[in-house]
This record gives structure tokens, C-alpha cells and sequence, in this order.
């Protein structure tokens, strides 16, 4: 028995050693039993023999936490650590994972503990770097993703990524790559990362796109890891927001435009001038010779070197004594002499003596050392004739400088003027009679945004006279008599001496005033598009709704008419129909989203007749007068819009004027100029008939003017407008392709003026056509498309009231899933904006190609380029406006009966009218 028992003793001790943690047994007194060689090894006692020995003894100094363990573990507990610290003998600290758990004897007593340990030092280790390296990622100051490469989706995103686009890390993880980019931008990014994979890394700048709709400019660094196969396993990437950066060169560019041409003003300038100018470096070789100083010594020689100095022999002024070497102009200069006024008389054979006066300065760098000089002749042979041109360089400079649009003036050191071109008359009111103090007195100077008063030492001149120069700075100049503002942008140099001390300054003023209106007109025209944009929607989704109220108030009222109460109520329930159709209708105006019929239009006639109409609404406290121009063009105008518009005005103007006045209605053929489009920017350069309503009422504040076309802006009292009649005015010209322009002046009038573009010689012969609405039903079968379930219900009670048979669908697909299975019918009766991806038009063109025989009619609460395009209903369709009545569908059902099918997908039909009968049956 004891050989079986030594075996297996001996395959226990094999198992322990080959265990893959460290395992210590010890008895009751804590004194080693067994200790596995991992074990000595991971405690630094891999040399000694621990059987027998006490724990204390082994590793003296234990802390008493241990001492602590040991107690309860052979009071039966059990201990464990995940993570701690031990420094073994002769070694640094150690990490390890431990537990610590009682043994019990054969009687089942606790015989002592044993202890399990496994070293983690470089898992520690490896952790630790670990988290570094995610500190680096959470925190890096540059956008980073890990992204699969076979799925191209994002697996790791830092915040700094997360931020470039307005999202959370969250939103960011599992996105596509190229959902960063803007739709335009994506093809060229996934080129990008085609190539990075292909070449192991590649940098490109693009954009990415923020949640808010805006976008951030990027340089992005694509660096693909690869498999060891060499495929692909996931893609880096890191993202620098560059904006400050192209910024930067944005600026460094204007920078050096500006520097470049202040280098060609200043060289244009130095080889005009009268006065020869010669530069030189160290070693006497020219590198700047004006055309004067050319003319004045000739070209031939390198002006200044010793092969062109033994040419001219030098003087005093004596005409004896000759200068010595070193004392002429171009000696002194090549010594970095700085020197004024030196007369000089220069020969040369066969050519008469040249008297010139020179000055010269020395060019140093950085470390005070002499590398060139400029040298200035002054040509005093001819004396008279050197005046003379000099005068006329003077006028020219003159006239130069009178002819400059910009305000440009020069003062000394002590504020006063020394020139004034006439510019500065008449954009500042400076002119030779009028101080600098006086001057500041009479107006009052601001920063760009008009509020901040710029005074003392902050106001321009006072800088540059410090010897600070301006560059296109903003300012603001009030006049304090009249209140009249000039936006400027001013440009100013101060005047330096020859000892470098500022002697005056150098400012231009250019008027800024026309370009800040433009630009105010550009963002109003931009807020005005916005805001139709969200009143044509509303409007769309309105109509839907009084379609429902005006197809089922005259069945109701029908019903009800022998119940006077319930009558009564069904009258103001369509009293508010109406009305609610009234405002439907403006909001599509302003919105520019109302199908209008434009006909070749008398404009004299229409503000004529419209006149009429106007005189009893306006009242007797108000004189109408009508100027009407001769000769007046013709205009392609939809004539009840324009009358409805030519009211609108005048009530607004009758308002104005409480205590009575003058209304002014006046026509006249207009052309409008570039000039004009450029101040205007919503006007086109052309031929327009204009009308205008003029009223000496009460005016617009100046605060108020640029919001009196916006929708439901009103200064009256409630319940006296609805603040959508001059945006209704608005819409309806700028969608007719024409022009609005309002004049007001507070307590002197008002005058609206309205732009429509001159007729076409094509559009002269178009056909002026009519119709009446008629009740009439009959008997054919109709296909109603409606998306919208109250309306689709009520117009089918209301055609099949009026006589038709009927098939209805909720949109495009459900439709066509009906001409499938057999269904005949003679007219498709279509919404035109529809959900599902087919519109009313794409409907009618498919229906036609399956059915060629059927007619159509469409209906829409808001005028898509489906079927209007420019503010006209294509020649082809026959449209029911939403909100309609009985009549009205009905009209219009036989309307369509009669007329042309709807074109197929390959092309359009012109409108024709036919009384044949239509084809096709009904189920």
C-alpha cells in the first residue's frame, strides 16, 4: 500500500508545481508545509528551503493586515484579493492576485491555511499602459476614430471627434464613416480611403458636418492597420479642425494681396516721381534705379558701379574743385552715410554739365550693419523747365487725386489740413474752410456696429499720429445735426521724416454705406425665403383641413335647412371656412406657392377699373388721383392677383392717412439698370412697367421699414388686420418675376412701388381664356388618389352626389395596385403632394402610359414645381385649388372631362378642349 500512496503523493507534488499560481501550505503556527517552486520563485526565495519555517521568519517585517488574514483564516474564513502589492526580498513591488483559505486535518479540524498567489505584475503593467493610452484617446485635443474596414462603420470615437459634428461619443460609435461628411463631399472621402488602404496612410482636407446643419473645415489622416494576410482589419483616423488655420491663410493671403499692392503703388509712385532715384547695395551694384534716374545717367552702365563713376567727372559747386572718391553721392552712400542737399556738378565729354542735388540714406539690418542706400538726384540744370514739369507732375497728382471717389486727406502733427481732395466735401463735409475741431464737433464717431462711441485717444487720427498705422477699419460717422449715418472703412498711414519722427498722417475714408445696404437687403430677402418656405407648409396642411370643412358644410347645410338654429350655426361654421380659405390663400401669396394664370394684362385698364372699385371703400376724407403713363407696356400678370394686390395698398395707405390726404396711383415704363439690380439685389437689370400707390400719411418709423412684408406683422390695433396683406403683395410680384421697393419718410408719405416685368413678343399672342363655375354632374367613373382619409371620404360623397361612380386609393402604389386588377375608370382625380415617393404628376404620367384614354384632374393646397413652374400652371394640367366647394368640383370635373389626357412620361401635350366622349367604362 505505501508504493501506491508514494505515487500518488508524488503526482500530487507534479500537479502543484505544474500549477500556474503559486501555492503555499502552512500549518497552525504559520510554518511552511509545502511551498511550489512558482511560489519561491514569485517571492524572491527561490534559494531557500522554507519547510519548517515560520512565515514571520521568511518575510519579517509582514504588516499586521496579514497577521490579521492569517488569524481569521484559521478561524475558518476565507480571503481573497484581486490586486495587491508585495515586495519581495532583494527585488521592486510586485502585483499579485491572491487567496488564503483553512485545510482540515482527517479529524475535520482546521490544520492550518493555504495560500494560492499569481503574479500580475505585467498584466498590471499592461493595463496600466492600457489606460494611458485610452487618457491619450479620451483626451486628445484632436478628433480620433477607430473604424472597421468591412463594414466601413465607426467602432471607437474620442469626445474631441464627437464634438467636430455636435454628437455624443454614443451617436458616433456605429455610424457609417462617410455619414460625417456632407452628401457632396462623401464620394471623394471614400476615393480617400480607397487610397489610404491601398497605400498604408493618406491625408486629405474636407468637411465634416455638424448636427446644427453647418460645417466644420478638416484635415483628416486615414492610416489603415492590415491583417497578416494583408487584408485590411480597421482603419485610424484623426480629424484637425482647420478652420482657425484656413483662416489664418485667408488672412496671410489678403495680407500679402495688400502688401503687394502697397509694393506697386509705392514703386508706380517712386518711378514717376520728377526726381532721380538710385539704390545701391554695399558693393556699389544698382538694384532700383527709377526711369528718371535712367534718363538722367542713361542705362547702359550698371548706374553706381566704378565703370559708371569714371564717366562722370564730380564737382563742387565751384565747378573747379573736384570731389574726392570717398565725398561724392554714391561714396558717401556706400559708406552708410545718411546726407541732404549735397550739390554736385557732374560732366561728361560731349555732353553739357549736370547740376543735381542729391540725398542719400543708409539701408541697415536687423544688426545695425550697411547693406544698401538709396540715393535721391534732383535735377537743378534747367531750372525752369524742371518747375515747369514739376507743376505738371503736381496737377497730375492733383487731378489724381481729385478724381479718387474715396475721401482722402492728408494732415501735420498738429491736426492741421494740408490737403483735401473734393471727395472728403462731399462724403464728410471737409473742405480747406472748416477745422479739424470744427469738424469732430458736428459729428459724432462710432465703431462698426454703431453703438460704441470711439473718442480721445481712440479716434484714428490720434492713433496714426502716434505712429499707428490703419487698415481697413470699420467706422460709423454720425451727423449730429441730421442723424444721417456713413459706414466707412478707412485706411491711414502716418507721415515720418527723415529722423523717423511722425510729421502728419495720410487717411483715405471709402464709403462703406451702399454695400452694408446691400447686404442688410440680402439678409432680409434670405429671411423673407425662409419664412414663405414655412407659410407655404402651413398653408398646404391648412388646406387639407378646409377641404374636408367646405366639402362637408354644404351637405350639412343641405341637411339642416329645415332647422333654423342648426342652419345658423352651419352658416358661421362656413362663414369661418371662407375666411380660413382667405388667409390660406395670402399665406401662399407671400410664399410665392399660389398657381397663378398670368394673361397679357392692360395695366392702365386694370388700375383704371380698379380705381372705381376703390373710391367708395377709401371714403371721402381720402382724394384719389390716377396718373396714367402713355404708351404703356404690356405685362404677363395674373389681373385679379394684381387688383387684389392694388387694394391691399390702398387700404394700407387709407390707414395711414386717419385724418385724411392724397392717395397717388401712378404707371410708367421703367428700365432698371445694373446700378440699380446691384443696390437692389432681388431686381434683374430690364424693361418694367411700374405702378405705384403713394400716400402722404403718417410714414413708416426707419426701425420698422424691413418688416412690413413679413406675414402677420401689423402695427394695428387687434382685430383691424391680419398683418398679411403687403406680404400677400410681396409674394404675388416677386413670384410674377417682378420687383417691390417702398420709400417712407416718418410724417411725410409712403409710396410702394411695384416692378412688373415687360411682355415678351412671345408671350404678346397667348390666349386669354375663361370659364364659369357650373353645377353639373354625370355619369362617368372617377379615380380619386387621395392621401388625406376625411378628404378622400367627403370628395367622394360629393361626386358621387353629383352623379359619377367612384374608386378611391390613399396614394400612388395602392392606385396603380387598382388599374392591376382591372379597374376602368374615364378621370383620375389626384392630390398632388403625396407621401410614398410618388407625387400626383408621377401618378398621372404612369396612369396614362397603362391607360392612354384617361383624363386628369389634380388638386393641391400648395403649388409644388410638379405641376406650377414659375408661378404658372403648365399648359397641360387642369388644377382644382384646396379649399374647394361643390361647384367648384364640379366645374372643374367636366373641365377635365373635356380636355386633353395628361402627359406620359416620354414628353407633354398642349391643353386642348374636345367634346368627344371620354373613353374607357366604369365598374
Amino acid at each position: 500500500m505505501a508504493a501506491p500512496a508514494h505515487a500518488r503523493d508524488e503526482l500530487l507534488r507534479l500537479c502543484i508545481e505544474a500549477a500556474p499560481v503559486g501555492i503555499a501550505m502552512f500549518d497552525r503556527e504559520m510554518r511552511y508545509l509545502a511551498a511550489s517552486r512558482r511560489y519561491q520563485q514569485d517571492h524572491g526565495v527561490a534559494d531557500q528551503n522554507l519547510v519548517g519555517r515560520s512565515h514571520d521568519d521568511v518575510f519579517p517585517g509582514l504588516p499586521q493586515r496579514w497577521r490579521d488574514m492569517h488569524a481569521r483564516c484559521l478561524a475558518g474564513a476565507s480571503e481573497r484579493c484581486d490586486t495587491d502589492v508585495f515586495e519581495a526580498p532583494g527585488a521592486g513591488p510586485g502585483w499579485f492576485r491572491w487567496e488564503m483559505r483553512p485545510w482540515l486535518d482527517p479529524a475535520g479540524e482546521i490544520g492550518g491555511v493555504v495560500l494560492f498567489t499569481e503574479n500580475i505584475t505585467e498584466h498590471v503593467a499592461r493595463e496600466a499602459e492600457l489606460r494611458r493610452w485610452a487618457d491619450a484617446f479620451e483626451n486628445a485635443a484632436i478628433g480620433m476614430v477607430v473604424s472597421d474596414a468591412a463594414s466601413n462603420t465607426i467602432t471607437f470615437a474620442n469626445p474631441a471627434r464627437a464634438a467636430m459634428t455636435g454628437r455624443t461619443v454614443a451617436e458616433v460609435c456605429g455610424a457609417d464613416v462617410l455619414d460625417t461628411y456632407p452628401e457632396a463631399e462623401r464620394p471623394r472621402v471614400a476615393a480617400a480611403v480607397a487610397e489610404a488602404d491601398r497605400a498604408g496612410r493618406v491625408t486629405y482636407e474636407s468637411e465634416f458636418l455638424h448636427r446644427d446643419g453647418s460645417t466644420v473645415p478638416v484635415e483628416v489622416t486615414v492610416t489603415s492597420i492590415r491583417n497578416p494576410d494583408g487584408s485590411v482589419r480597421y482603419r485610424i483616423s484623426t480629424a484637425l479642425d482647420i478652420a482657425d488655420r484656413q483662416q489664418a491663410e485667408r488672412a496671410r493671403r489678403e495680407s500679402e494681396a495688400e502688401a503687394r499692392r502697397y509694393s506697386d503703388l509705392l514703386r508706380t509712385i517712386i518711378d514717376t516721381m520728377a526726381e532721380a532715384v538710385l539704390m545701391v547695395d554695399a558693393d556699389g551694384h544698382t538694384l532700383f534705379a527709377n526711369a528718371t534716374c535712367k534718363a538722367m545717367f542713361g542705362d547702359g552702365l550698371d548706374i553706381g558701379s566704378e565703370a559708371w563713376q569714371r564717366i562722370y567727372r564730380r564737382y563742387r559747386a565751384d565747378g573747379v574743385t573736384p570731389y574726392p572718391p570717398g565725398e561724392t553721392p554714391i561714396g558717401r552712400a556706400l559708406q552708410g552715410e545718411s546726407f541732404d542737399n549735397l550739390y554736385v556738378i557732374c560732366r561728361r565729354d560731349g555732353a553739357p554739365d549736370l547740376h543735381i542735388v542729391a540725398s542719400g540714406r543708409s539701408i541697415r539690418n536687423d544688426a545695425g550693419q550697411h547693406e544698401a542706400a538709396v540715393v535721391v538726384y534732383r535735377d537743378v540744370s534747367e531750372l525752369t523747365e524742371k518747375t515747369l514739369a514739376a507743376a505738371r507732375s503736381a496737377e497730375l497728382l492733383d487731378k489724381t487725386i481729385a478724381s479718387i471717389p474715396d475721401a482722402f486727406l492728408v494732415t501735420d502733427e498738429n491736426r492741421n489740413f494740408l490737403h483735401v481732395n473734393p471727395a472728403c466735401k462731399t462724403l464728410l463735409g471737409i473742405d480747406a474752410s472748416v477745422s479739424l475741431d470744427e469738424w469732430e464737433k458736428s459729428y459724432l464717431l462710432l465703431a462698426a456696429d454703431g453703438r460704441t462711441a470711439i473718442v480721445g485717444d481712440d479716434r484714428p487720427l490720434a492713433r496714426v499720429l502716434r505712429g499707428e498705422p490703419i487698415d481697413g477699419a470699420e467706422l460709423v460717422l454720425r451727423d449730429q445735426a441730421s442723424g444721417r449715418e456713413l459706414a466707412l472703412s478707412l485706411t491711414a498711414r502716418p507721415i515720418y521724416d527723415g529722423d523717423g519722427t511722425v510729421r502728419g498722417a495720410v487717411l483715405l475714408y471709402h464709403d462703406l454705406t451702399k454695400s452694408k445696404h446691400i447686404e442688410r437687403q440680402l439678409r432680409q430677402g434670405q429671411k423673407m425665403d425662409a419664412i414663405g418656405q414655412l407659410t407655404g407648409g402651413v398653408a398646404h396642411d391648412f388646406n387639407n383641413i378646409l377641404t374636408a370643412i367646405t366639402c362637408t358644410i354644404e351637405i350639412l347645410t343641405k341637411g339642416v335647412a329645415d332647422r333654423p338654429h342648426l342652419a345658423t350655426i352651419a352658416r358661421v361654421i362656413d362663414q369661418a371656412a371662407r375666411r380660413g380659405a382667405d388667409l390660406t390663400r395670402q399665406l401662399l401669396a407671400f410664399a410665392r406657392r399660389q398657381p397663378l394664370e398670368p394673361r397679357p394684362t392692360d395695366i392702365n385698364g386694370l388700375v383704371t377699373d380698379t380705381a372705381r372699385l376703390l373710391r367708395p371703400t377709401l371714403g371721402e376724407h381720402i382724394e384719389l388721383a390716377a396718373m396714367m403713363g402713355e404708351g404703356l407696356w404690356r405685362a404677363m400678370v395674373d389681373a385679379s392677383q394684381l387688383s387684389t394686390a392694388l387694394i391691399n395698398l390702398a387700404v394700407n395707405a387709407r390707414d395711414a392717412m386717419p385724418n385724411g390726404g392724397k392717395l397717388v396711383v401712378e404707371t410708367a415704363n421703367v428700365t432698371l439698370d445694373g446700378t440699380y439690380a446691384e443696390s437692389n439685389p432681388d431686381a434683374r437689370p430690364g424693361d418694367y412697367v411700374m405702378i405705384a400707390v403713394s400716400d402722404d400719411g403718417t410714414g413708416i418709423p426707419a426701425t420698422l421699414r424691413e418688416k412690413v412684408f413679413e406675414p402677420f406683422f401689423t402695427t394695428k390695433e387687434v382685430g383691424r388686420g391680419t398683418g398679411l396683406g403687403l406680404s400677400m403683395v410681396y409674394g404675388f410680384i416677386r413670384q410674377s418675376g417682378g420687383h417691390v421697393k417702398l420709400y417712407s419718410e416718418e410724417g411725410q408719405g409712403t409710396s410702394v412701388k411695384l416692378y412688373l416685368p415687360r411682355i415678351s413678343e412671345a408671350e404678346e399672342g397667348a390666349e386669354e381664356t375663361s370659364s364659369a363655375v357650373v353645377m353639373t354632374g354625370g355619369h362617368e367613373t372617377i379615380l380619386v388618389v387621395e392621401d388625406d382619409d376625411l378628404v378622400r371620404r367627403n370628395v367622394i360623397t360629393l361626386l358621387q352626389d353629383l352623379g359619377y361612380r367612384t374608386f378611391s386609393a390613399n396614394g400612388g402604389p395602392q392606385a396603380l395596385d387598382l388599374i392591376e386588377q382591372g379597374a376602368l375608370f374615364d378621370l383620375l382625380f389626384t392630390d398632388v403632394i403625396m407621401p410614398g415617393g410618388m407625387n400626383g404628376r408621377d401618378l398621372a404620367a404612369e396612369v396614362v402610359r397603362r391607360r392612354p384614354g384617361v383624363k386628369v384632374l389634380y388638386t393641391s393646397g400648395y403649388a409644388e414645381d410638379a405641376i406650377v413652374h414659375h408661378g404658372r400652371l403648365d399648359p397641360d394640367v387642369t388644377l382644382l385649388n384646396k379649399p374647394y366647394r361643390k361647384a367648384d368640383l364640379a366645374a372643374k370635373v367636366r373641365e377635365a372631362l373635356g380636355g386633353p389626357t395628361a402627359p406620359d412620361a416620354t414628353g407633354r401635350k398642349r391643353r386642348r378642349r374636345t367634346s368627344e366622349p371620354p373613353a374607357g367604362g366604369a365598374e
